[in-house]
């Protein structure tokens, strides 16, 4: 290389440096993400979204075993119609229908042909619910992902799209078909007999010997 282009070489370098010393190193974090631009926050993605107040029931099958655990809403209440027609825990299944009102995806999988990796040709588990309008969401599990921490779910009917949901909510209503969240049965209150009081027994006065009658 000439003298004369190395020196220009130089000499533009000394200009950057220069440039990036006096304009940009002395530049706050603030405005240096406001020359970047704010990056744009991606919308979250929800395998299931709707209205809970509008859920009339909710049901739950095991697709490997004949089982199947149905809970319908009575009015603020929830009775559970199958495995047996007894009132539900409020508090459990409310818990439960509100999470999968919002059941957000970590991820989604789009154009899907093949259903084996992630267990949705043979799935486990069916959950359904039933809105007040017979409007229905339903949602068919799969296996899960290897760290076993979301599970694939896909729409019942709708292959082409796979969802990576958390494992909770999905565990919360899968554990249903062993132990169906019945209203539990109150505690009988023991009530203790009143303790008798001791009360002090009279004194006996005895009584004096007949008198003797005389002999004549």
């Amino acid at each position: 290389m000439k003298p004369r282009n190395t020196l220009i070489v130089v000499a533009v370098f000394a200009v950057l440096v220069g440039y990036l010393y006096f304009f940009e190193i002395n530049k706050t974090p603030e405005q240096l993400s406001a020359q970047l631009g704010t990056p744009t926050a991606r919308p979250p993605v929800y395998a299931l979204q709707f209205n809970s107040s509008e859920v009339a029931s909710i049901q739950v099958s095991d697709l490997q075993a004949p089982r199947q655990v149905v809970i319908k809403r009575n009015g603020d209440q929830w009775q559970i119609a199958q495995p047996a027609d007894k009132a539900a825990d409020t508090f459990p299944v409310q818990s439960a229908v509100s999470a999968l009102s919002s059941l957000q995806a970590s991820r989604v999988l789009t154009d899907v042909t093949d259903l084996a990796p992630y267990g949705l040709v043979t799935p486990t588990l069916e959950v359904r619910l039933v809105m007040s309008d017979t409007k229905q969401y339903a949602i068919t599990v799969g296996g899960k992902t290897p760290n076993g921490a979301s599970y694939y779910v896909t729409y019942t009917g709708d292959k082409s799209r796979v969802f990576l949901v958390n494992t909770g909510s999905i565990d919360e209503v899968k554990a249903w078909l062993d132990t169906p969240p019945y209203q539990p049965t109150p505690t009988p209150t023991f009530t203790p007999s009143p303790t008798p009081s001791v009360t002090d027994t009279p004194a006996v006065t005895p009584t004096p010997p007949a008198a003797e009658t005389p002999k004549p």
